[in-house]
């Protein structure tokens, strides 16, 4: 028969033993999400009107090259899961005076709602209708989608890396920026316009 102390000490590693085993297991079991895919499991399961808010700070977009930033609240409908936020979004592209690189800031107003393809309680498959925004059978609400075709709303169809950017020579290409050229192919303001060809008719 072994000691009193011996037998508390192999209780104890057996203890010890069953939670370095079951700890796996029990953290897969918590609610994950990324700022762009949330599992929406729990919220599912709550009434009407329960809600949970996050923060964005993630690269959205088509080339996941926007930078988005922004809070969204996530509320419980009848039906499945509204989300409504204020986000801005840094989107990146070409100027269209110079060429060069430009950043620009757009404001998104989200408001949409994400409906369940899989029942949370009886785990019955929902046909979503056409058009639909769905939650995947992983109680998962991915935003990717719908951020992406916002920005592609919101982003201007020209862009400028500042707001008086010169532009450039349309022969040579020199920036207007860093200096006139030989050409003198400046831009000519459309206000101005018949009022520079009357220059150079004068010229003629």
């Amino acid at each position: 028969m072994l000691p009193v102390t011996a037998t508390l000490s192999l209780k104890i590693r057996s203890l010890i033993l069953t939670l370095k085993i079951a700890q796996p297991i029990m953290s897969r079991s918590y609610s994950t999400f990324t700022a762009m895919q949330i599992n929406v499991a729990q919220l599912l399961k709550e009434p009407v009107g329960a809600s949970r808010h996050y923060r964005i700070d993630e690269l959205a977009g088509g080339n996941e090259d926007n930078q988005v930033t922004g809070d969204i609240s996530l509320t419980r409908t009848s039906r499945g899961i509204l989300i409504t936020g204020k986000l801005s979004a840094e989107i990146r592209g070409t100027c269209t005076r110079c060429l060069g690189n430009a950043r620009q800031k757009i404001g998104i107003n989200m408001e949409d709602e994400y409906f369940p393809t899989l029942d949370i309680g009886s785990g019955v498959y929902v046909k979503p209708e056409s058009g639909d925004l769905t939650i995947d059978e992983n109680h998962i609400l991915d935003l990717s989608e719908a951020l992406r075709q916002y920005i592609i709303m919101a982003t201007p169809t020209k862009i400028l890396c500042r707001p008086d950017c010169p532009g450039i020579c349309s022969i040579c290409g020199q920036e207007f920026s860093k200096g006139d050229c030989q050409h003198n192919a400046r831009p000519i303001d459309s206000r101005w316009e018949k009022l520079a060809q009357l220059e150079k008719e004068s010229k003629i």
